[in-house]
């Protein structure tokens, strides 16, 4: 999978605006939000000339130590809002607001990506490829390869440091790339469809790694999946996207009691909220095959 669904070049439009809220005191930086976006829309032309509109007014708040998943029919523009918020791609119009209290001032917060096509680097080790990020940022080749063992140890691929990506399979590629995007310590992580290339049972052990590493980090995350289970099980909230052009059309708290297990989804207060969201869904489902 591509790591962006672009459709063609972006279309000229009005520069957005990107703030940054600077360096704030430290009491409650627990409750900032490290991202608001407000009216965000985003256009590209087609290699034919014409102007599509990919999101459209968009207003969405990301509070800081949240897992929030994003769902909706195929190209509703939720890879490009993830791209958009994680610094990959700019809005044609509206306003991306980033908290840098936790990182560098001006900077805004560190983030990752993981992506269904894992990234890798086919040339590096397992344990050069998590400790790849770390060199970048100067980190000395000892510490590095120290706290990339570690993380390797943590999902489940002690052993494995000097193979290489091809000699894994596609659990344990993606499983390196989930180490290798938290041993950065990144504010956010952003995550699109990061399971979707797995098959069913070995997508059930990684949502449960997923949700292990997520409550002893608690790290801020954004996921993209098609799964309402795997946005459940996973969410805090559950943010359903309409057909193109993308915009918010629920926000669903999920209810649900942690720490989850995959054995979550076999609950009554479980498929209550899976109901209500396919209800949200379906009509855009229906809209976005007829948009095709």
């Amino acid at each position: 999978m591509a790591s962006a669904r672009r459709r063609g070049t972006p279309a000229a439009a009005a520069p957005a605006s990107t703030e940054d809220l600077g360096s704030l005191p430290s009491p409650g930086l627990a409750d900032a939000a490290p991202i608001e976006v407000r009216g965000v829309s985003k256009a590209f032309v087609d290699p034919h000339g014409h102007q599509l509109l990919a999101l459209v007014n968009v207003d969405l708040v990301i509070e800081a130590g949240t897992f929030v998943s994003l769902i909706g029919p195929s190209g509703c523009g939720k890879s490009t809002l993830l791209r958009i918020m994680g610094g990959l791609d700019q809005p044609s119009t509206g306003t991306l607001r980033v908290n840098a209290a936790t990182g560098a001032a001006g900077t805004g917060p560190q983030s990752a990506f993981v992506f269904q096509d894992y990234g890798l680097m086919p040339w590096l080790t397992v344990v050069d490829n998590v400790a790849f990020g770390l060199k970048m940022a100067g980190v000395g080749k000892t510490e590095r390869r120290e706290r990339a063992r570690v993380w390797l140890a943590r999902v489940g691929l002690a052993g494995f440091e000097r193979a290489y990506p091809e000699q894994l399979s596609g659990g344990m590629r993606q499983r390196l790339s989930l180490a290798r995007a938290f041993v950065t310590e990144p504010d956010v992580l952003f995550m699109d469809e990061p399971m979707g290339a797995v098959d069913p049972q070995t997508r059930l052990l990684l949502q449960e790694d997923l949700l292990r590493i997520w409550e002893e980090t608690r790290k801020t995350v954004v996921l993209v999946t098609h799964s309402l289970d795997e946005a459940l099980l996973l969410g805090d909230r559950v943010v359903v996207m309409t057909a193109r052009p993308g915009r918010v059309k629920l926000d669903l708290p999920v209810e649900l009691e942690r720490p989850r297990t995959v054995a979550t989804t076999g609950g009554a207060a479980f498929a209550s909220l899976r109901n209500t969201l396919w209800e949200a869904l379906r009509d855009e489902v229906a809209r976005s095959m007829e948009l095709s």
